[in-house]
């Protein structure tokens, strides 16, 4: 009896012990994820702020707490292996995506409905049953943070620009990102000012509903922008863009250590966060820049993300033979939509029909039963979409292939490749069919580079070290991406730019071969474990810090277009007068989230809505061409001229009051026929830009 409870004793230290040691890595991975959001906060607002760090700290716990709730219940067979990174991973999209929906079906604040969560979170992990500990021991937990800090690293080198956002340059002030940069500022604050679908409009008019849009990767920043009292243009900055590609790296560590290990995984973490893209490399067409693009377009960072996912339950699902993990990856694809919509084109048939190929034990009579009716269905699904004026063309017809590879062409610095190509595709008048051989070829080099042949070495060298699904896993998504930019139509319904489901995959291609190939490299070279000798180990640890000069020599003004004179510095595409920015604070400071604005200019950049944060009356945004306005916007911004031309005090003030604009900013450049006791009320006034509040 004596001896009985000894063991029992015995055993519940051990477990005890066990459960402490977990947590101390537990605690010590969110510490770890904390501190480089509240490095990155500090940066762009010059002061370290404890506020923002507790924020950031419950933020990753939740994260934590989320991910371990969706694993214990999804069907990872290989939930034990590089369990932090996938756990987090997991559980901010969990998280997000939760939240997302809390915020467009409640009438609750954002903060209310991250209570919610939080509360819940917490309620599903005191209630839900217990799981057998992994038993793993410290060195196995390096992986996770080696993966962690050189996410977080490259993160911090990449954004070198955006994270010191802001240069005064005499009566200007440059801001150092993307132009895109001002329309998702303002996305974020209408997230962090809603209460429910009905009280946001679309960014160009007040009142009008939001087009369909990948919106949820705005969900957190919101919720932090909101907590933490940071200004939108700050937290976009600091946490949406970098925190992104922090989860690129966690995600490109999970996704290649399922199929080759932990160890190998650490390899693609480094081959897709600091190793240069093809642009990068010398194949000069910037446009094609997975680095660049990911940083112009960030909702392409979650999107990966998100996808990565998917087929981990895929290539899961198919290795074990096991269905529950196939519509997991159905699921987690559908919600990637609201992340960014390109990746769930790009993936959707090759996703669905991936299983019919490679699942483990089906019968051929089924594969080919299977594979016929989900073609069906998607191709039923997709004839459907083409007659809702909201979703863009598709049409595999190779229409596209001349325009797409002069629009290419035209993004393509010149030197040599610019000649090859120029000479291939335009000089020589090909058949469509050789045409589109050449432009595949073009497109396969712009975006690859390198890693088209270190893929082939290695896939030749380890075809028998891996399941077939994980084998030819990014042939067929290489394959997929080129038929697309290749067959394509282009989208004739100007829901967006014409060329973006052509384009915007290759971000998701690249990703799937760089994680794969540098897995691949490292289990060529090491297997999955640390290098057995140490000279070996000296050599890797060399390699992988030398890896930071990659976006130390590439980071500066690595958001501009040198083949384009107005967009090739800053300065050309992003300088906004100080005055100007002044006058946007001073209606920020002084009025109330609910307020409309108008800029006498009809703010043709998002400038003015982005700083003030407030939603604009009307705005006519001059920067993309493909953007044609609505009849309702339309006649808004005409009755907006008229406005301008009023000599009346009586019409003026009956116009504000019929259409409940709050403030308006009158530009020095503008031309009004108001009268001059009409034009001299105004509340603050900064070099010419004069701010009127017209309701209290």
């Amino acid at each position: 009896m004596l001896m009985t409870l000894t063991r029992v004793r015995e055993n519940v230290l051990w477990v005890v012990g066990r459960t402490l040691q977990d947590s101390k890595y537990f605690f010590s991975y969110l510490i770890g994820v904390a501190l480089f959001l509240s490095m990155w906060h500090s940066r762009v607002i010059h002061r370290f702020s404890p506020r923002a760090f507790a924020v950031f700290v419950v933020f990753c716990g939740l994260s934590l707490i989320y991910g371990h709730l969706f694993i214990k219940f999804t069907s990872f067979s290989f939930k034990a292996t590089h369990g932090l990174s996938i756990q987090f991973l997991c559980g901010y999209l969990l998280l997000n995506t939760l939240l997302f929906l809390l915020v467009l079906s409640t009438p609750f604040g954002i903060v209310t409905n991250v209570f919610i969560l939080s509360g819940a979170g917490l309620l599903l992990l005191f209630i839900s049953p217990g799981v057998t500990s992994d038993i793993r021991e410290p060195v196995d937990y390096l992986p996770d943070f080696l993966c962690l800090l050189l996410s977080g690293i490259a993160a911090t080198f990449w954004c070198a620009d955006s994270l010191r956002p802001v240069v005064t340059e005499g009566p200007n002030a440059v801001y150092q990102s993307f132009i895109d940069t001002f329309f998702h500022s303002r996305q974020l604050s209408s997230f962090a000012q809603s209460h429910g679908l009905k009280t946001i409009s679309d960014i160009r008019m007040a009142g009008l509903s939001p087009r369909l849009y990948h919106y949820a990767s705005y969900m957190a920043p919101s919720a932090v922008m909101s907590c933490t009292n940071s200004s939108a243009y700050a937290t976009f900055v600091s946490f949406l863009v970098p925190f992104g590609m922090l989860l690129t790296g966690l995600a490109a560590f999970s996704l290649a250590g399922s199929i080759w290990g932990a160890w190998p995984g650490i390899a693609a973490t480094l081959a897709v966060t600091l190793l240069p893209d093809a642009y990068q490399q010398g194949f000069g067409n910037k446009f094609l820049s997975y680095n660049f693009l990911q940083q112009v377009a960030p909702g392409g960072l979650y999107g990966v993300a998100c996808v990565a996912i998917a087929w981990m339950f895929i290539l899961d699902g198919c290795r074990a033979g096991r269905f529950a993990s196939i519509l997991c990856g159905y699921v987690v694809l559908i919600i990637s939509l609201t992340y960014k919509a390109h990746f769930f084109v790009a993936n959707a048939f090759l996703l669905m029909i991936y299983p019919c190929i490679f699942f483990r034990g089906l019968r051929i009579s089924w594969r080919i039963i299977s594979a016929v009716l989900l073609t069906s269905l998607f191709a039923f699904v997709v004839s459907v979409s083409q007659r809702l004026e909201s979703i863009p063309t598709l049409r595999l017809d190779g229409s596209s292939i001349r325009p797409y590879a002069r629009f290419l062409l035209l993004f393509t610095d010149p030197g040599f490749f610019k000649s090859l190509f120029y000479g291939t595709l335009v000089l020589h008048r090909h058949s469509n069919a050789i045409f589109g051989l050449c432009l595949a070829g073009m497109i396969l080099m712009s975006t690859f580079g390198l890693w088209t042949i270190v893929y082939l070495f290695i896939s030749l060298s380890l075809k028998a070290r891996i399941g077939a699904a994980a084998f030819f896993f990014p042939l067929f998504v290489t394959v997929n991406y080129i038929v697309m930019s290749v067959g394509l139509a282009m989208d004739a319904k100007g829901i967006s730019y014409a060329d973006e489901l052509l384009h915007r995959p290759f971000v998701w291609a690249y990703f799937v071969l760089s994680a794969w190939t540098g897995a691949g490299v490292y289990a060529f070279l090491f297997g999955n474990g640390l290098p057995r000798r140490r000279s070996a180990r000296i050599l890797t640890a060399i390699f992988a810090v030398s890896s930071f000069s990659i976006p130390l020599a590439w980071a500066h003004n690595f958001q501009t277009l040198p083949t384009f004179e107005k967009y090739a510095s800053y300065r050309a595409f992003n300088s906004v007068p100080s005055a100007l920015i002044k006058a946007s604070l001073y209606i920020r400071r002084h009025s109330r989230p609910e307020h409309v604005i108008q800029d006498s200019e009809n703010d043709p950049r998002y400038v003015i809505t982005a700083l003030a944060e407030r939603q604009d009356f009307a705005a006519d945004c001059k920067l993309w061409s493909w953007n044609s306005n609505p009849i309702e916007l339309r006649n808004r911004l005409e009755e907006l001229a008229a406005f301008k031309k009023m000599g009346n005090e009586a019409d003026l003030t009956e116009f504000i009051r019929r259409h409940e604009i709050s403030w308006y900013l009158l530009r020095p450049e503008s031309e009004v026929a108001w009268p001059i006791s009409f034009r001299e009320r105004s509340v603050f006034n900064s070099g010419g830009y004069r701010v009127y509040r017209f309701t209290p």
